[in-house]
């Protein structure tokens, strides 16, 4: 079940293009925020879900970790490598699986910070504080929201036919409702999980709760990859591409700095999204913040010095990029 969760999240994640990059650069050519606002509704749709299953005798043990500088600078050191990488956490590994070879140095240069900064500061994080359950007044504002997204989007469904399933891209507003079950499933079944929380775990940088099961981060991680690659070929824009020096030394510096971000922080964008917000971690937001920030600040810095950067166009809930 874990892994069918995985892929459900790896193919939901790459249809949609989701990717904190691209939010970042949609707000600073169009001036607009559809990427980001679907990360926002992937983080209600998480916190609504966990709620729910609480009303009903469930229980999801969340986990909080506390506010201090050290994880505001790793959100920003975190986002100056995603924005010079082009990618976040999930488009690196959905460009991957779409042939970028390059993305392989980002991958290792992300090991390399992780274990960089953890060799340099081996006690730097302790144990997190278990989350409250969510207040009363939360849930009764958010079920109304579920149920009026959820239905916005079976009626999208049911006017344009379930035929979309196989378009190219999909709609942000299916792919995060999507994304959130499955990224709700796997914390029913086996905790919090996330692509960034795997590597910290597998270096031991951080005692996250995660770290308790060592084999299915890693089998989770592989069945969204399959997904992401899976939805590749089924769409079609699986293409090996040529890896050159210059770039390749780019995205190990880019992986580099993010994987010494998220160990600072703890944790990558994803994981911030999918159950620090949800969870009410008080490191969650101002770390995400500091991400989307960095990411910016690096967005400009390479548009000042000459690189172009691609305008995200987004109509009709579907967004569209060449990043």
């Amino acid at each position: 079940m874990s892994m069918l969760m995985g892929l459900i999240l790896g193919v939901s994640a790459h249809r949609a293009g989701l990717c904190t990059v691209k939010a970042v650069a949609e707000v600073m050519t169009s001036r607009r925020g559809w990427f980001l606002w679907s990360f926002l509704k992937a983080a209600l749709w998480v916190a609504g879900l966990i709620g729910l299953y609480g009303l009903m005798g469930g229980g999801i043990a969340l986990r909080q970790w506390p506010l201090d500088w050290i994880a505001l600078l790793g959100g920003l050191i975190f986002g100056l490598g995603a924005g010079a990488n082009g990618a976040c956490v999930f488009s690196t590994l959905a460009r991957l699986a779409e042939g970028y070879g390059v993305m392989l140095f980002t991958l290792a240069g992300w090991v390399i910070g992780i274990a960089a900064v953890h060799l340099i500061l081996p006690d730097l994080h302790r144990q997190s504080n278990l989350a409250n359950q969510l207040p009363a007044w939360v849930l009764w504002v958010l079920i109304p929201w579920m149920v009026w997204e959820g239905a916005r989007i079976l009626r999208r469904l049911m006017r344009e036919g379930w035929g979309q399933i196989g378009a190219p891209h999909w709609p942000l507003s299916l792919s995060v409702a999507l994304v959130a079950a499955a990224n709700f499933g796997l914390l029913s079944l086996d905790g919090a999980w996330s692509f960034t929380s795997t590597l910290i775990c597998a270096v031991k940088a951080a005692p996250l709760p995660g770290c308790a099961n060592h084999a299915s981060p890693w089998l989770v991680s592989s069945a969204a990859i399959l997904g992401m690659a899976g939805s590749a070929f089924w769409r079609g824009s699986f293409r090996l591409r040529r890896v050159r020096t210059g770039a390749a030394l780019r995205h190990g510096l880019s992986g580099l700095a993010m994987g010494a971000g998220a160990a600072l922080i703890p944790g990558g964008n994803d994981g911030l999204i999918l159950f620090g917000l949800p969870a009410l971690s008080p490191h969650a937001l101002p770390a995400w913040a500091s991400i989307v920030a960095g990411t910016a600040l690096s967005l400009a810095t390479m548009r000042a010095f000459g690189r172009p950067m691609s305008a995200i166009r987004c109509e009709a809930d579907i967004c569209l990029a060449a990043l």
